[in-house]
């Protein structure tokens, strides 16, 4: 799907540490832009499906975590047209068939290791829902579950939400 900019922040650091790492095969293909996009895509998709379902795991999103799933668009500048595929990821995921658990295994499959891009994923979820509930369970529960999955240890996680609280 065309998402336009899907935000440079995020475009630019997946595709940059994509390039990187096909740069490091002893092989020497060339960079194959459509995965790079494959990448991109699943990675947006997961993020604001996750954030919607961790919004919702208390039972309702309150307008709080709303305004700061807003928040995360605008500092990853989103621009309109991406922020309304974003806003579209979100509500699906506050949906009782969205499972989350599928969409970060897609994601760990795509990404192939980079641990990165996943800990920079867990970055941008610890920050929603810092800034939507506080990190109050159950989303700290979901995102505890999520970070042991795609292998950042539970010191690594205090580390990340400590940081992200200062």
């Amino acid at each position: 799907t065309g998402l336009g900019p899907v935000g440079a922040l995020v475009g630019f650091f997946i595709g940059h540490a994509y390039d990187e790492s096909m740069s490091r095969d002893d092989d020497d293909e060339a960079v194959d832009p459509a995965q790079a996009a494959n990448v991109r895509e699943v990675f947006f998709r997961a993020t604001f499906g996750v954030m919607g379902a961790v919004a919702k795991a208390d039972g309702r999103v309150s307008e709080r975590e709303i305004a700061a799933a807003r928040h995360v668009f605008e500092q990853l500048r989103l621009g309109e047209q991406a922020s309304r595929v974003a806003i579209d990821y979100f509500n699906r995921g506050k949906q009782p068939d969205f499972h989350w658990q599928d969409a970060v295994a897609e994601l760990q499959r795509v990404c192939g290791g980079r641990h990165d891009l996943l800990r920079m994923f867990m970055e941008i979820e610890l920050r929603a829902a810092l800034l939507g509930n506080g990190l109050a369970n159950p989303a700290r529960a979901i995102l505890q579950r999520i970070a042991q999955g795609i292998g950042i240890s539970g010191l690594e996680f205090a580390h990340m939400e400590a940081v992200l609280r200062l």
